[in-house]
């Protein structure tokens, strides 16, 4: 990490002074875009350039990777973090923009692609990325009882681990298409079979690629309301302190 701080630095220093107004910028996206599609490989797709808040720098964001930055003459990529210097420490403003993003791209969901199950008195909302056949989904799963006890909203969102096509796939599939999901995704939970049942308008391959768009690396992966990721499994009440201190 500090050499990759390091990098960022060597280049802001060496591009400072340089700043341009909204008309400039777009020009200059016009051409950073250029450029990039001359090196890139055919299957990466290039989704958007935007501005920062870092004079001489552009966010470039690539499908089911993690966004880079580039120097708005086209010649610099960075990989890596970006760290906000204050009289209080560092900002890691990267991270911040990640959870915008997930926010952004998670709030976009229509709820009926989703399974939800919902408790009494809703306190905090949570997304989860899950995938039947993972030991820690189902135990995390097997307490749903108990994390819908203390106010937390699960809406669960397909993401087959062994990718698309496979069998975890099709069976999550035939939960998405199933005529009561939820009981169809706590037998898959339980490992029991249901009956395939594939529908050409179930949304798994669309959560599957949605995770790996905002950095979903394993499963459980849970997303909260402002869109930060918490990786992995956590017990009801440690999941409800962390959800109460991020609020």
């Amino acid at each position: 990490m500090q050499y990759k701080i390091f990098t960022f630095l060597i280049i802001l220093i060496f591009s400072a002074g340089c700043s341009a107004n909204s008309s400039d910028n777009i020009k200059e996206i016009e051409a950073v875009k250029r450029k990039l599609a001359e090196i890139l490989p055919n299957e990466i797709n290039l989704i958007s350039i935007q501005e920062t808040d870092l004079n001489g720098f552009f966010e470039v964001n690539f499908e089911g990777i993690e966004p880079l930055y580039v120097s708005s003459d086209g010649n610099y990529l960075v990989s890596g973090d970006i760290y906000l210097i204050t009289k209080d420490g560092l900002v890691n403003k990267s991270e911040a923009r990640r959870d915008y993003q997930r926010k952004t791209l998670i709030k976009g969901l229509n709820e009926s692609e989703l399974i939800t199950f919902e408790p009494r008195q809703i306190n905090h909302n949570i997304f989860v990325f899950t995938d039947v056949d993972c030991g820690y989904c189902r135990q995390f799963h097997n307490q749903i009882d108990e994390y819908l006890e203390l106010g937390i909203r699960v809406n669960y969102l397909a993401y087959p681990r062994a990718g698309i096509g496979s069998d975890s796939f099709n069976k999550i599939s035939s939960a998405w298409c199933n005529e009561d999901p939820n009981y169809s995704l706590t037998l898959l939970k339980q490992g029991q079979d249901i009956v395939t049942k594939l529908c050409e308008d179930n949304p798994v391959e669309k959560h599957f690629n949605l995770g790996n768009t905002i950095g979903v690396q394993g499963t459980p992966s849970i997303i909260t309301d402002e869109g930060k990721m918490i990786p992995g499994y956590l017990p009801p009440q440690d999941l409800l302190n962390i959800l109460a201190t991020n609020s």
